[in-house]
């Protein structure tokens, strides 16, 4: 599933904003991933899994080489057009969001640096377009109750995943179980292994220090967990899509 995905890296393509009437098209084998904001729409997409009804103010994504035909009275949208380097998604899926002024706000602000190409955009895009994808990821949460069996290992992996020598068997003992039986839990209930789970927490601790301003880009590293700043660099720039000093540049 694409909204349930936290984990996402991408390569942005184009962003572009389409105001159309009476649309009957149907799309084939497309190499790109798309995400939507629709601003004014009478859409209805259909795949070979379903139909799917979308009006103002929907949020919809579409896969790459997937068949699918859009017929519109009344099209007008933003779309980003991506490609997933890590995620597997194969059907379109959509939402009507909580908050869909600050969506549009996200759209419109992609689309209007896209648009002016300033020294940089691509990494502001990037940027922007994370926090589209973090909002898709809050409004789409549905936090999943914890196997009983490893409640006590991920207690002392939250309270310990910045510890620079954490491991996953110490994790694993805290449940008095194997490590190779605690990861095969831990990824029945989080959908991914225990590490990439602790490498997301310290990106998003990482992006939090950084949002203070009191630390340089070495101290945030070793405070989040890692003691050699080239992976730290590495592993922040697959989760975010920009490496520690864009963001840094990005959010000032």
């Amino acid at each position: 599933m694409f909204f349930d995905n936290d984990t996402i890296s991408f390569n942005l393509l184009d962003v572009l904003e389409l105001k159309q009437k009476n649309v009957n098209i149907h799309n084939s084998k497309r190499n790109f991933d798309a995400l939507s904001f629709r601003l004014k729409a009478d859409t209805v997409l259909k795949s070979r899994t379903g139909v799917f009804q979308m009006g103002d103010s929907y949020v919809s994504f579409v896969p790459s080489n997937l068949d699918y035909s859009r017929v519109s009275k009344i099209d007008e949208l933003i779309v980003i057009h991506f490609e997933f380097i890590n995620c597997n998604a194969r059907d379109i899926e959509f939402f009507k969001p909580k908050y869909p002024e600050t969506f549009q706000s996200l759209f419109t602000s992609i689309l209007e640096c896209w648009n002016h190409k300033e020294v940089g955009y691509k990494y502001k895009c990037s940027a922007i377009f994370n926090e589209i994808l973090a909002m898709c990821y809050s409004e789409n949460y549905k936090p999943k109750p914890i196997n009983s069996k490893i409640k006590n290992s991920v207690d002392y992996l939250l309270k310990h995943y910045n510890d620079c020598d954490l491991s996953i068997k110490a994790i694993a003992e805290q449940s008095f179980m194997s490590e190779v039986y605690f990861r095969k839990l831990f990824k029945e209930d989080y959908g991914i292994s225990p590490q990439k789970y602790i490498i997301h927490l310290r990106i998003q601790c990482a992006k939090e220090l950084i949002s203070t301003g009191y630390y340089s880009l070495k101290e945030i590293a070793l405070m989040s967990g890692y003691t050699d700043y080239k992976y730290f660099s590495t592993e922040f720039k697959k989760q975010v899509g920009i490496s520690p000093s864009d963001y840094v540049y990005n959010y000032k």
